[in-house]
């Protein structure tokens, strides 16, 4: 089967790392890959040699004016291209793919990344609530993110899929005192929280370790350096392989405001780690059972966030109790089992 998937590109983020991870197993399964990105970008993640990956020359610039050269482009490309199926990835861009490809008779399916609570555009939710029940079908990560999206955009044609896991292999080396967190350094990601408790535990012992890089990575350091934790604190930026980084720690936490899925959490449980995440969504609790796999606190509260921290670092037989059970997402969100659900329903299965 020719299948194209349409991306980002090869920068990095969650939405390139989900869908190179899918178009790779794909062609591991010999179907013809094509990515097809929007975006001009560095090229940061490994793609399998027989993708055929197509990206603009021209740079975005921020300029509105090239949302019409990217639709123009991305119509080009699928009418050259001629493929069986198309997936794309990312609400804020799959409106304009969905215009962009109107009438051409190509089977279209598109995948919503973020959490469908996070505010988009005027003009993406028009488009959205005009285009997205013409897709030959959507996908959602969650139960709770097809309930809204089903009712934001009277979609009938709509599947959960959950993300699959990018199994994390731990390496052998010696653990740590250590808090670990992965993401981007944005403001939904909510590492000042995770900062603020950090500084009030009551484990001067322990360091923190953050990989990630984005906007926020200068005032959060200023903010590590005014509580007096700098000096505990690791930026270690954006990392392809943050392997040694989770295999050395012993707690994970996901402090966000807001997660369409929880990939680097999910990553976290696979090697395994005991897991603190807050309530950003409902759909966490899809994900984290409580007090079984995991600890779910809430978002927004550095109080709530040390406690819950400081609970986990004293007990450890919770430590291994929640590490055993979350170790489990190596079957539950098995990359080849979700992999199968999104072919065969991109497939028309």
């Amino acid at each position: 089967m020719k299948i194209v998937i349409i991306n980002n590109g090869l920068a990095g983020g969650g939405i390139e790392r989900a869908s190179t991870s899918m178009a790779n197993q794909f062609a591991k399964w010999k179907h013809e890959v094509y990515i097809v990105a929007l975006y001009k970008s560095k090229h940061f993640l490994p793609l399998e040699p027989a993708i055929q990956f197509i990206e603009p020359q021209k740079w975005s610039g921020g300029n509105r004016s090239y949302v019409l050269y990217m639709m123009k482009y991305v119509r080009k490309c699928i009418k050259q291209i001629a493929p069986d199926t198309i997936l794309a990835y990312n609400e804020w861009t799959n409106p304009y793919v969905l215009l962009a490809l109107h009438g051409l008779k190509y089977p279209i399916y598109v995948s919503d990344r973020m959490s469908p609570l996070m505010p988009v555009p005027l003009l993406t939710r028009i488009l959205k609530r005009l285009f997205y029940k013409k897709a030959s079908g959507v996908i959602a990560q969650t139960q709770f993110a097809k309930k809204i999206i089903s009712s934001n955009n009277n979609v009938k044609r709509i599947r959960v899929i959950p993300n699959p896991v990018n199994v994390i292999n731990a390496i052998s080396c010696p653990k740590k005192n250590i808090i670990v967190t992965v993401g981007r350094l944005t403001k939904e990601k909510g590492h000042k929280y995770l900062i603020e408790a950090f500084a009030k535990i009551k484990h001067s012992n322990w360091q923190l370790s953050i990989v990630g890089d984005g906007n926020q990575k200068d005032s959060l350091q200023e903010q590590a350096k005014k509580l007096g934790v700098d000096d505990r604190i690791i930026f270690h930026g954006h990392l392809l392989n943050f392997v040694r980084q989770l295999s050395e720690a012993r707690i994970f936490v996901l402090p966000s405001l807001s997660e369409g899925f929880p990939n680097a959490m999910i990553e976290a449980m696979s090697v395994p780690l005991p897991c603190i995440a807050t309530r950003c969504t409902q759909a966490m609790e899809e994900v984290i059972e409580d007090g079984v796999n995991g600890i779910l606190v809430k978002k927004e509260d550095s109080d709530i966030l040390a406690m819950a921290i400081d609970q986990l670092i004293e007990n450890k037989n919770l430590q291994e109790k929640l590490a055993k059970n979350a170790y489990k997402v190596r079957e539950t969100l098995s990359f080849e089992k979700i992999a199968k659900e999104y072919l065969d329903y991109i497939s028309g299965i």
